[in-house]
């Protein structure tokens, strides 16, 4: 998976600019205030799904991981696995609708046109990630990315 974030990392790198200060100053402060913590490459390699990799970054960390029908995330409790039904995952990734998993309920949206490279069958670009959990909505600016 780490190979998947760098590749995912380095096309947005490329696409949006490398120096992207202000960006990455907003991501910091908003994942401050994310219930959800950072995946450890441990958390990522566990899944036993294959397939297609779906990644929401902010502040040089994935935070949300998809990969066939497993969503994971981590909360300052623990790593999170949910299975999502196709409609959901698609809806997810595309930003077309939400996701719940452990009783957060999460929406992504992109904010600028996405980049793709079929060198490395990836698709990449800027994105809000919403968390609702109970009623306690936090959004964080990041990069969302799918690699094949």
């Amino acid at each position: 998976m780490l190979l998947v974030r760098t590749v995912l990392v380095s096309a947005a790198a490329v696409t949006l600019g490398a120096a992207t200060p202000p960006h990455q100053i907003a991501a910091r402060a908003s994942a401050k205030r994310m219930p959800l913590v950072p995946l450890s490459d441990a958390d990522e390699q566990s899944t036993q799904e294959t397939g297609c990799t779906f990644t929401f970054a902010g502040a040089g960390h994935d935070y949300l991981q998809l990969v066939g029908s497993e969503l994971m995330l981590r909360d300052s409790q623990g790593l999170r696995s949910c299975r999502l039904n196709a409609t959901e995952g698609e809806e997810l990734e595309t930003g077309k609708g939400t996701a719940s998993c452990s009783g957060y309920r999460l929406h992504i949206r992109a904010t600028g046109r996405s980049t793709s490279n079929a060198a490395t069958d990836s698709n990449s670009g800027r994105a809000v990630l919403t968390v609702d959990r109970g009623g306690a909505v936090t959004s964080m600016r990041g990069i969302w990315g799918v690699a094949c």
